[in-house]
């Protein structure tokens, strides 16, 4: 059985700007003044590029840019992508070994014909502007190898938390193939809803019996043809209004889905003794019907703020739930991160009011 239910309370951040910084990470990768170290790469000739004060190196041939060494390709300047060795080329291909641990911001950036990513689940995307305005539906290969973890206050990020990040937030129509069909399943379903386009290396499109039999072998998978061979994207509702406080006017949603640093990093100074569970997006619209003589327009506002607190049931992921566990979550504010306790006696539910619905939560657990 649960604890006893406790009360809403909020807790106020040392500085504002880390909340703001979160929030802004959440939902916006518009370019901003990058903060980052002053690259100079050395030119050598025959391809070879060399990034000064590391064992970085980059070979670019053949519509193909091939990174190698030890370490991090460093944050690029956005105001300075221009001194990337890569800009301006017509890469098409890019591969990244398993040596290198992260991709910096804006690392390739603005490569609009970039479409084949090869890399290792090992490595960190740093942010969503590593691979922003590549090419449309572009194909992101991952090899297998241990994923890296790292420390944000007591909360575990991983390397593959954050590539699962950039796949569920893909508006390119992006295709991720893996190693084996039980890393398909596991990626495909980490989050809510599914990630789209998620294949393993050797499938092969099955063709019917009249068709032709001379499709040139690389057209010969899925992920190059996703307008019939897509799958993901399934939506769990895991998010509703309570039946205390109904309003038929709201709908409410909710992902389950992979945030940045700066987000945990704001978790992470409320966590206490709690145990990160995961991160949740809470979305409430009010629909408002607009109808112009035969078209029949719907708007979806956005509900940020409420008159009165409402309740909202959240589903707990079954593989959590224990009798004598106790939840509560964490919810990004504006200058505060407000602290959600059970309102609930229900072992597979977290109750919570608030009259702020709309934004990025923490699950937690004792």
């Amino acid at each position: 059985m649960k604890n006893r239910p406790e009360k809403t309370y909020k807790r106020i951040l040392a500085t504002v700007v880390a909340i703001v910084v979160a929030a802004t990470t959440l939902i916006s990768s518009k370019p901003i003044t990058a903060q980052a170290q002053e690259l100079v790469w050395t030119h050598p000739g025959n391809g070879w590029h060399y990034l000064t004060g590391t064992d970085i190196s980059v070979k670019i041939e053949n519509k193909a840019v091939y990174v190698y060494g030890t370490g991090e390709i460093p944050d690029c300047d956005y105001w300075k992508l221009y001194e990337r060795p890569w800009a301006n080329t017509d890469a098409e291909h890019l591969y990244v070994a398993e040596t290198i641990t992260s991709i910096g911001k804006y690392a390739f950036y603005d490569m609009p014909k970039l479409r084949y990513i090869n890399m290792y689940t090992s490595t960190f995307i740093k942010d969503m502007t590593c691979f922003d305005k590549i090419s449309y539906k572009p194909i992101y290969r991952l090899y297998d190898k241990p994923v890296q973890t790292e420390l944000i206050g007591t909360i575990p990020y991983t390397s593959m938390d954050s590539i699962k990040m950039i796949a569920q937030s893909n508006y390119n129509g992006a295709s991720w193939i893996m190693d084996s069909p039980a890393k398909v399943q596991e990626f495909q379903n980490s989050t809510n809803p599914t990630i789209p386009n998620v294949y393993y290396a050797s499938e092969k499109v099955k063709r019917l019996p009249d068709e032709e039999t001379d499709i040139a072998p690389e057209k010969d998978v899925p992920w190059e043809n996703i307008e019939t061979y897509s799958n993901g994207n399934v939506m769990t509702p895991i998010c509703r209004l309570s039946a205390d406080t109904p309003d038929a006017s709201l709908i409410v949603s909710a992902q389950k889905k992979y945030q940045g640093r700066a987000c945990l990093e704001a978790y992470a100074a409320f966590i206490e003794d709690y145990t990160f569970a995961g991160t949740f997006n809470v979305a409430v619209v009010k629909n408002a019907r607009v109808v112009t003589r035969s078209y029949e327009i719907i708007v979806d506002n956005k509900v940020t703020k409420t008159e009165n607190e409402l309740k909202y049931v959240l589903t707990i992921p079954e593989e959590l739930r224990q009798p004598g566990k106790s939840f509560r979550l964490l919810g990004i504010g504006e200058g505060v991160v407000n602290i959600y306790d059970d309102l609930d006696l229900d072992d597979s539910t977290i109750t919570f009011a608030t009259s702020t619905p709309s934004t990025a939560y923490a699950l937690v657990y004792k």
